[in-house]
């Protein structure tokens, strides 16, 4: 049985999380999304439901243990780090522009094939990758198990928009999406026509900012792992000298954690919880393919061998 690892064959964490399963005496292969009708090919039979991952020969040569083709039904689980999309769309020909954007579209729904393949254990399956592009939808699912949410609004009504950042002390911009961090709002007189403009490019999301502790929790199936972030940044990610330091989260919050983690299809993921001054913990995200490394390095925390741990068994 294989164990198939999604992301650049390059990045460090992907060739830390391969070596640690080899060590484990699994065998596994790196698959670069970037790479599907390049270096690997796939084909689905549905009558069968089962399909083939085929690697060309140049693959084969440079790794003699690569098999040419690898099947669906004999890959006992997958670790989405990371789905790297091809080239950009860079032509000004706009009849070129939409050809070249139908084909992504067409490698994306081939793909699928294999990512909806639902007797791999994926760690974790597609449904919970996109439920990270869509906050709102985490964040429902967290204050319906009982999750403390920040006051958000969603949208881009500007009037409305307008009037929660007025009702707020404090607010703090986020794409809905994510892929960038997070900014201050500045309530300026001229607030207003400058909201309107930006909403008509892009819907936002506003969040109460809340005062206090930057915590991220790991869960990793039933194990949760809480480390502390101290940062004067608004988001840590901004800040390259924040050290995080094991912390101990409430058993309450451990649960919240793990039932968070599991009714978004998670097997693992990384929880950012912003704690009060008062101690409560106010759920922001859910990751469901979180950087570890350099938290692994800086406390200890054996994250590597939890990870493994679900990926084979």
């Amino acid at each position: 049985m294989h164990i198939a690892l999604l992301g650049n064959e390059k990045d460090p964490q992907i060739q830390h999380v391969a070596s640690a399963i080899t060590q484990s005496g699994h065998q596994n292969f790196i698959i670069n999304t970037s790479q599907f009708g390049i270096s690997w090919n796939l084909s689905y039979d549905p009558d069968f439901n089962d399909g083939c991952i085929h690697f060309n020969h140049e693959m084969c040569e440079i790794n003699q243990s690569m098999p040419q083709r690898i099947t669906f039904s004999s890959t006992h689980s997958a670790y989405w780090h990371e789905y790297i999309t091809g080239e950009p769309i860079t032509s000004s020909n706009q009849e070129a522009a939409y050809e070249q954007s139908w084909i992504e579209q067409e490698k994306s729904s081939a793909m699928l094939c294999w990512f909806s393949f639902n007797d791999i254990k994926w760690v974790n399956p597609i449904d919970a990758i996109r439920s990270h592009q869509c906050k709102p939808a985490q964040l429902r699912a967290a204050a319906k198990l009982g999750a403390k949410v920040p006051y958000t609004f969603i949208g881009n009504a500007a009037d409305v928009a307008t009037q929660f950042c007025y009702n707020m002390e404090n607010v703090v911009y986020k794409p809905v999406r994510g892929g960038k961090t997070a900014q201050f709002v500045n309530k300026t007189p001229e607030l207003k026509p400058l909201l309107t403009t930006l909403l008509h490019q892009r819907p936002v999301t506003f969040q109460k900012y809340i005062g206090g502790t930057n915590i991220r929790s790991y869960v990793l199936g039933s194990d949760v792992l809480s480390v502390e972030i101290p940062s004067t940044e608004l988001d840590f990610r901004n800040d390259k000298n924040a050290t995080p330091v094991i912390t101990l989260v409430p058993k309450e919050t451990q649960r919240l954690a793990v039932s968070i983690c599991k009714a978004l299809g998670m097997h693992w993921c990384a929880i950012d919880w912003r704690k009060s001054a008062k101690g409560t913990y106010f759920f922001l995200e859910a990751n469901p393919s979180p950087f570890f490394m350099k938290v692994e390095k800086d406390t200890g925390l054996d994250i590597t061998g939890r990870l493994v741990s679900l990926l084979t068994n």
